[in-house]
């Protein structure tokens, strides 16, 4: 934020833009204006030479995650919780001096790859309203691509932060699970649920990340990367692929050595998914019965299939996993980062088609699995100028390496510093 504008004055004008353009939209489901306010003239009273590394910095919150003094509803009709503390990763964003503006819509207890919720809407894609926006994350990943904050802070258990990045054309990281922690935040699946922040280029995301984290990344460079080859990689839209491959040719270009891995694991997403049901049936277990008739559709038909999943099933799934795990690591030895699609196709047409998460929770399922950080950034547009996405995986585990090549890729290409045309939405506010 400029040195002579003041946080009160950023509140102020972003306060009107959300009011003209989220109408339209629908990224926030929580929002007070004279809570924000009070907040924006606290920061300004903060002497210069003692603000915090994010001061000003306007933040989004999904609405599984803790704000002191704002409810969380987890997109639900009958859950609520009404905080007194922050969770800690908003904890440490508010003690960087972030200024937390609201809570996002999310897919309904986000389990869901589209955030069109039965309860709270649907949320629109700021690059034509009629397409959704990804999940469970929608509503953070659309705010930070219409420009109603700064930064976002969402969840990844099975592509929610990295969806949501492609489809809207933002940046997003997925932390390594375990990385930050997650109390404060309703669960889908304990053990694979990392949450992590949104913006629109990679060094504020890795600024953002690094308050969450407490400590900057040391810093690395990256001189060897992969593209994913084969299985699920390959079956994706062929803008898509398209896409991907000219970004590897960037990546050259900028003298990286980008060579092609064949690698993929017929049984692993299947495996994933039962690990992932039997955690969400842990959580939903106790609300399933008592409110069986309140969850929306598609979330009450995965609740009551995760419920039937027996614990052999999940011995066995983590057993595939362990041996995928393997052969991932013996594929992608030598490499940095690893490049793959963020989602099988450009943001469809709402309501979204069973096909569309059917080619791309596969995508998003290795770095899930193996619990590995991935950098989501815009590599262009598909044929109705939606914008596409790709993921840098962190092979070895460290954030730094997926931020590097991000970085040699963003400073190389201007997808990133793109804008939706939000003439549309404004319009359907007048109207």
């Amino acid at each position: 934020m400029p040195n002579d504008v003041t946080v009160t004055r950023r509140a102020d004008e972003l306060l009107a833009r959300i009011r003209e353009v989220d109408p339209a939209l629908n990224c926030y489901v929580a929002l007070d204006e004279a809570a924000v306010l009070r907040e924006a003239a606290r920061l300004d009273a903060i002497p210069p030479t003692a603000r915090g590394p994010l001061h000003g910095v306007t933040v989004a919150v999904k609405d599984i995650i803790d704000v002191a003094g704002l409810p969380t509803r987890a997109g639900s009709s009958f859950f609520r919780r009404d905080p007194q503390h922050d969770a800690p990763v908003v904890a440490a964003l508010r003690a960087a001096g972030a200024l937390i503006l609201g809570k996002t819509n999310t897919h309904e207890f986000a389990w869901g790859i589209t955030t069109e919720n039965p309860h709270f809407g649907r949320t629109k894609n700021p690059w034509d309203t009629a397409r959704v926006v990804g999940g469970s994350s929608g509503g953070s990943g659309a705010a930070v691509a219409a420009e109603l904050c700064d930064a976002a802070l969402g969840t990844d258990t099975l592509g929610s932060i990295r969806i949501p990045s492609a489809l809207n054309g933002v940046c997003g990281l997925r932390p390594a699970t375990g990385a930050l922690p997650i109390d404060g935040i309703f669960p889908l699946t304990i053990g694979l649920d990392t949450a992590g922040p949104f913006a629109r280029d990679l060094p504020t995301v890795q600024r953002v990340y690094e308050i969450l984290a407490g400590a900057p990344l040391a810093p690395v460079s990256v001189r060897r990367a992969c593209v994913l080859r084969g299985g699920v990689w390959d079956r994706v839209d062929r803008t898509v692929t398209a896409a991907r491959d000219a970004a590897a040719a960037v990546l050259r270009a900028a003298g990286v050595v980008v060579d092609d891995v064949t690698w993929w694991d017929d049984e692993l997403v299947g495996a994933t998914a039962t690990v992932q049901q039997r955690g969400a049936a842990r959580v939903h277990e106790p609300l399933f019965a008592p409110h069986r008739e309140q969850y929306g559709d598609d979330v009450r038909e995965r609740v009551a299939y995760a419920l039937g999943v027996g614990e052999a099933a999940e011995t066995e799934a983590r057993r595939v996993i362990a041996n995928a795990r393997a052969t991932w690591s013996a594929a992608t030895a030598g490499y940095d980062v690893a490049l793959a699609p963020s989602a099988g196709a450009e943001a469809p047409l709402a309501p979204a088609h069973q096909s569309f998460r059917a080619e791309t929770i596969p995508l998003v399922t290795p770095a899930s699995a193996f619990a590995l950080p991935v950098a989501a950034v815009p590599i262009g547009f598909g044929p109705a100028r939606m914008p596409l996405g790709m993921q840098m995986i962190a092979v070895a585990g460290d954030p730094a390496s997926a931020f590097a090549l991000g970085q040699v890729f963003q400073s190389r290409t201007d997808w990133h510093e793109r804008r939706p045309p939000l003439a549309a939405a404004r319009a359907e506010v007048r109207s």
